[in-house]
């Protein structure tokens, strides 16, 4: 490659052209507006999922956010898709990252809303259905990822920490979660 090739010049090489990497950078800053306006105000901001194929970089956003403005309490909480098959693992991992790395942690734990469109593409470009088998695999793995975060509030309790460095938003309106939040209340 010549030195005097620019990135913009590039059409298939992975990275992102100029104009791409100025959208980027323009939306990195807009989030940090909301979410300095959020912490002034004391409120939550809960940062929706989109399909598994945009999720790891709106999930990776989400995470450096929470280092950056999860610092006293939970103001940034993620989006976890009970719906995928890897949502008790990717949870598990970022509670671990949060405890490492000091920052509080958010989740907004939800079934999900792609399943049919995320199983066709699967379908269509060959690859792993990413998606459990059917919604009683789904509210299982809903009651997982909850459950892990119960246990964790539950230790920090008992251990003297502060409970609230775990933050969670239990989004349903399925009667099985709402029996299981109001029993949740009792454990924590």
């Amino acid at each position: 490659w010549s030195s005097d090739v620019c990135s913009s010049d590039l059409d298939d090489s992975g990275a992102m052209t100029a104009d791409e990497e100025m959208q980027f950078r323009n939306m990195v800053s807009r989030l940090h507006k909301i979410f300095t306006y959020a912490r002034a105000q004391n409120v939550r901001v809960m940062v929706d999922a989109e399909q598994s194929y945009f999720q790891p970089a709106i999930h990776r956003l989400t995470i450096e956010m929470m280092r950056t403005y999860n610092t006293d309490k939970a103001i940034v909480f993620n989006t976890y898709q009970c719906y995928l098959k890897k949502a008790h693992k990717t949870i598990t991992l970022d509670l671990e990252q949060a405890k490492r790395q000091n920052f509080y942690f958010g989740a907004k734990l939800v079934r999900g809303a792609y399943m049919e469109q995320e199983r066709a593409r699967a379908g269509l470009l060959g690859y792993k259905d990413p998606i459990n088998e059917d919604f009683p695999a789904t509210s299982a793995m809903y009651h997982k990822v909850l459950d892990e975060c119960l246990t964790r509030i539950h230790g920090l309790k008992m251990s003297g920490e502060d409970p609230q460095r775990i933050g969670i938003m239990v989004a349903s309106h399925n009667e099985d979660t709402e029996i299981g939040r109001a029993s949740c209340r009792e454990r924590v």
